[in-house]
């Protein structure tokens, strides 16, 4: 009895659900995710572009900055930088090759996954390294109790400040991305 209840339920609902996604709706969906690609390219190559212009200052600040920096910690930090700067490439290859006309959504889906990992790597890998870097800097004899050591806490925390508000707004760009159906 039971069943039959059930299977009549089934019937009358059934041709209310859609089981197949219209064409409109498809192109629809399709271009509003080619809109937020555009977004996190441009987003990726800004960064890009920020990287090497960091990359650039920090490796020739020896002839323009007033804090003298040791050149061990300057090799250090230039070439965290040069790597992070390559790892945000390939990011920018990974997001460039998502094809949103062709790709079904897992493919979408295991990119933006390995897109976020990358990113998410890097993030923990510079952080790693810069963070003991500029703490270790600041309390070096040349640096403590100077403004020097001030200086270098006050961008510390306000580079890695907007670094995580930065990196929140990739994300979400990213799940919006995979997370069409929800809108």
């Amino acid at each position: 009895m039971e069943l039959e209840e059930l299977k009549n339920m089934w019937q009358s609902v059934k041709p209310h659900i859609s089981s197949k996604i219209s064409d409109d709706d498809a192109n629809k969906i399709a271009v509003k995710n080619n809109d937020i690609k555009s977004r996190l390219l441009k987003r990726a190559r800004w960064d890009g572009v920020f990287s090497i212009i960091c990359l650039m200052l920090m490796a020739l600040s020896p002839f323009w900055s007033p804090m003298k920096l040791p050149y061990w910690w300057l090799t250090v930090f230039c070439l965290t930088l040069f790597i992070a700067t390559l790892y945000g490439i390939k990011i920018y290859c990974s997001i460039k090759s998502i094809n949103l006309w062709d790709y079904t959504n897992k493919d979408i889906l295991t990119t933006v996954v390995s897109i976020k990992k990358l990113y998410r790597n890097i993030e923990l890998a510079t952080a790693a390294v810069i963070i003991p870097l500029l703490i270790w800097l600041s309390l070096t004899p040349s640096f403590i109790n100077t403004w020097r050591m001030f200086f270098a806490w006050g961008l510390t925390l306000l580079g890695f400040g907007l670094e995580y508000l930065w990196y929140r707004s990739y994300i979400k760009q990213l799940n919006n991305l995979i997370n069409w159906e929800q809108k």
